[in-house]
């Protein structure tokens, strides 16, 4: 993909989800637009990208260069929304929101740098889990349950699996990159999902 283009849709991204956030798309206001829509984007192109083509997870050399535009696109998208993630977490002044968005920034740049803008798959597979997360302030019990679920599947199972299957390839040229982000992520998730489970057991004991 060309130099420009991948700047084009990365800065178009990034200006993307500042207009989004400016329109009112849901009658619910605690939705936020660009959080929902990224989720949809990056769960559904990158649960793709690694269901059409698994050898991203363990060995992205031998294909790094062949790498087909429509698995990249995605990527880019992130990329641009990376920075209003960071600038969203700033906003909340809250420091795992601050970490979430500093830790994107910092792995969509070097992955970018390196010419490995494919890989993002590997790592951004959990968004998954935050489509739903973005749909609970509809507080349908169905939505927390699937949002538990995704949460722990996709991020405390099978983020570390990838990672896993990633870091045993000694041919995958960013085994320590990965190896540091993906520590600094499942802490994270760990501390998220504990607060997800405190506040669920707060919930049902309440209603007992």
């Amino acid at each position: 993909m060309h130099l420009i283009i991948e700047f084009g849709i990365i800065i178009s991204s990034l200006a993307f989800w500042f207009y989004i956030d400016s329109k009112k798309l849901f009658n619910n206001e605690r939705i936020i637009n660009s959080g929902l829509i990224h989720s949809i984007i990056g769960g559904i192109g990158y649960n793709a990208a690694l269901i059409c083509c698994p050898i991203i997870m363990y060995d992205y050399p031998s294909i790094k260069n062949d790498i087909p535009d429509i698995h990249l696109i995605v990527p880019f998208i992130s990329f641009g929304y990376s920075f209003y993630d960071l600038y969203i977490g700033i906003r909340s002044q809250k420091l795992e929101n601050v970490m979430h968005g500093f830790v994107m920034i910092t792995c969509f740049t070097c992955i970018y740098i390196n010419g490995e803008t494919g890989m993002a798959a590997i790592a951004m597979i959990t968004e998954t889990s935050s489509i739903f997360l973005n749909l609970r302030p509809l507080k349908k019990k169905w939505i927390d349950i699937l949002f538990v679920i995704t949460f722990f599947v996709y991020r405390l199972v099978l983020f570390p699996t990838i990672i896993t299957i990633y870091l045993i390839n000694p041919d995958n040229n960013a085994r320590m990159f990965f190896l540091l982000e993906s520590v600094m992520l499942t802490m994270l998730n760990v501390y998220w999902f504990y607060l997800i489970v405190k506040k669920s057991v707060r919930k049902v004991l309440n209603d007992d």
